[in-house]
């Protein structure tokens, strides 16, 4: 199977594979790096799709970060093996230019 990672990072753009794409990305980015736009990307959501994908979007969005908060809490961590398995994909999406990204 063949990823385009450039779905996922990066400029929201618009996806055949993912209905409303960029007003998705839009609203992740806003409920975690914008919060002044919160509210124009629920509205760009709701009127790129309905009230029901916004509510499912932001409980997938809401999801994720408790889970994240969850195991950074706890000091969850991957396996060594577990680690290596995903290193490239993990490179590829830039993930340990992160300030929080462990080594």
């Amino acid at each position: 199977m063949e990823v385009d990672l450039n779905a996922i990072q990066g400029e929201a753009i618009d996806s055949s594979a993912v209905v409303a794409a960029s007003a998705l990305a839009n609203l992740v980015d806003a409920s975690v790096n914008n919060l002044e736009n919160l509210d124009a990307a629920r509205a760009e959501l709701v009127d790129a799709t309905d009230e029901a994908t916004l509510v499912d979007a932001a409980a997938v969005i809401a999801n994720f970060e408790m889970m994240t908060r969850i195991a950074d809490g706890t000091g969850t961590r991957h396996t060594s093996d577990r680690m290596e398995s995903m290193a490239d994909i993990t490179t590829a999406m830039g993930l340990h230019d992160f300030i929080s990204a462990r080594r």
